[in-house]
């Protein structure tokens, strides 16, 4: 299966990971159940989707005719069997999710890329199913994708066959990708910061909050949302929220950048329903002004100047451009090239709007769901992640970090200003 190129960046941030001591890049989606769910229709869509997508087991591979990064399969997958826990009075807390994050369960390592838990818990029959993934291997689209074959427990087809497309030659697709290098040598000479600075550790344990809006504070953000994006435009404004958040630390640390870079994620590949593994978004860099994030109505204006600033110039051609060029690289030189020309840095923060989980679905698996949401664990650099989960309406977002390289005061302080950024509620001032 040929490979995009947001396969190999998220390869060779995870090679970059590995050999800086940050571990395999995992995320762990969460379905909080009103009940237990149905055993044989969870394992029935649990065993087919194994079976149907030999990309379960695919690895990344050079091909030497024309140089190009395709996904090497071995045939069928035997899926892990699902793991049900014992009943316990509590949900898994934050110390079972961060040992997914590291690729660990109870049993030991994790040795596939999907991984399920199920736990009973409380008194009400209430479960909660941890699905611990491989970033590598699919993005939120793709978990998206996957949770609908798994909540009806069915996955009879697998994946399209996709044909490669042409690769332009080396002259065409620097010049398509010079614009792109042109900004990043302005964005470098000027300076751009995130979370981490040289100095501070990268190998610390992956760390998380949640920020758990209620329906009524999931309602104000959504209002907020429609009067300055409008109905379809969902990105720029939870986007507009993480940079501001952003700019909060920077402005605690007495930290000084001019700009702020984002990769805005955009639609990569069609979306057929079968094609669950391999990347479905790809990313647009954005570069904001820091003296323009005053409000969130202000920073959203901004960011859509931008955005149609970056159209104009064709930044997501040049991106994809500039990815291209870098594939002929060894893999595991891929970041680090990133960080030597960004000075230490690959961007500012990562961040994502995962949409909106198991649209028109109220039940998985049989038992009826009260939220899904998704905790990645990110690199350092930039050493933080703010994603944004919905499902029926219902918002979670999820700050994510690693170590010490984020304060607790800090991580307050920004759960304050996105609160205050969504809902529209007076922000508190310190006493």
């Amino acid at each position: 299966m040929p490979a995009t190129t947001v396969d190999f960046f998220l390869a060779g941030l995870e090679a970059f990971m590995r050999r800086s001591g940050q571990g395999t890049h995992w995320g762990v989606t969460v379905l909080r159940l009103k009940s237990k769910p149905d055993a044989p229709t969870l394992t029935q869509g649990w065993e087919q989707v194994h079976a149907q997508h030999p990309m379960l087991g695919a690895r990344l591979k050079r091909q030497w005719r024309g140089w190009r990064w395709v996904w090497e399969t071995h045939g069928a997958i035997t899926a892990p069997p699902i793991c049900w826990h014992p009943a316990q009075v509590l949900p898994p807390d934050e110390a079972v999710i961060q040992e997914r994050l590291q690729g660990r369960s109870s049993a030991g390592a994790l040795t596939s890329p999907l991984w399920m838990e199920v736990f009973p818990c409380g008194a009400d029959g209430e479960h909660v199913i941890l699905l611990t993934w491989r970033h590598a291997l699919l993005d939120g689209t793709g978990i998206n994708l996957l949770l609908e074959k798994l909540a009806v427990g069915s996955c009879t087809s697998g994946p399209p066959l996709l044909t490669a497309t042409p690769i332009d030659k080396p002259a065409l697709l620097y010049k398509r990708a010079r614009p792109l290098m042109d900004r990043l040598q302005a964005m470098t000479t000027a300076g751009c910061l995130s979370a981490w600075i040289k100095g501070m550790p990268q190998n610390g344990r992956p760390e998380h909050r949640l920020i758990e809006l209620s329906r009524d504070e999931s309602g104000e953000a959504v209002a907020r949302l429609r009067a300055l994006c409008g109905d379809f435009m969902q990105m720029p404004f939870y986007a507009a929220m993480a940079a501001r958040a952003l700019r909060l630390l920077h402005e605690g640390r007495g930290w000084s950048s001019p700009e702020i870079h984002l990769h805005l994620p955009i639609q990569l590949r069609g979306r057929s329903r079968e094609l669950i593994f391999g990347n479905h978004m790809g990313a647009m860099p954005l570069f904001l002004d820091a003296g323009e994030l005053g409000s969130l109505e202000q920073t959203v204006t901004h960011l859509l100047e931008k955005y149609r600033e970056a159209m104009k110039q064709g930044m997501p051609q040049a991106s994809d451009a500039l990815t291209n060029l870098a594939a002929h690289l060894p893999l595991s030189t891929f970041i680090p090239l990133v960080r030597w020309t960004n000075m230490g840095q690959i961007c500012s923060l990562f961040h994502s709007h995962t949409g909106s989980f198991l649209p028109g679905r109220t039940e998985f698996a049989g038992a009826a769901v009260e939220n899904v949401f998704t905790i990645p664990s990110v690199s350092a650099p930039p050493g933080l992640g703010i994603f944004v989960s919905d499902y029926a309406g219902l918002i979670t977002v999820t700050l994510a970090w690693r170590g010490d390289g984020v304060s607790q005061a800090e991580i307050k302080a920004m759960e304050q200003r996105i609160r205050t950024d969504l809902t529209g509620m007076a922000e508190e001032r310190p006493q």
